[in-house]
């Protein structure tokens, strides 16, 4: 009888793993991708487009390569975290991308600012 309950341990364990190897993928498959906002930002502002493509191209290939999904706005293409079963009145935050300033152009805003005098110290 011993033999019989040491030949079944090895069958017993071996189909143990192929349970546990077959679920294991299943589980993480069913998870979303965390959206890296700082890679998009920095691919989005330092990705020049192609010839054949447009600003909305560039920011839709940096989206997905971060884990995001491209959403559309009235100002363009940004880029949203995916979120698995949200509630119904759930309002995602849609980040926009980061683009550099033409060369040459300075920011007027700034100027002005940079103009104003130094703010008091707070005691």
């Amino acid at each position: 009888m011993s033999f019989i309950a040491r030949s079944r341990r090895p069958v017993i364990g071996a189909l143990g793993s192929l349970v546990i190897g077959m679920a294991a993928p299943a589980s993480i498959a069913a998870a979303a991708p965390a959206f890296d906002d700082v890679g998009y930002s920095t691919c989005t502002a330092t990705t020049d487009p192609g010839p054949d493509q447009t600003l909305d191209d560039v920011t839709t290939t940096c989206c997905v390569n971060h884990g995001g999904v491209p959403a559309g706005t009235s100002y363009g293409i940004g880029c949203v975290a995916q979120v698995d079963n949200p509630p119904p009145d759930y309002r995602p935050t849609i980040i926009m991308p980061t683009w550099p300033a033409p060369p040459g152009e300075d920011d007027a805003q700034l100027e002005e600012l940079e103009k104003l005098p130094p703010l008091p110290d707070i005691p």
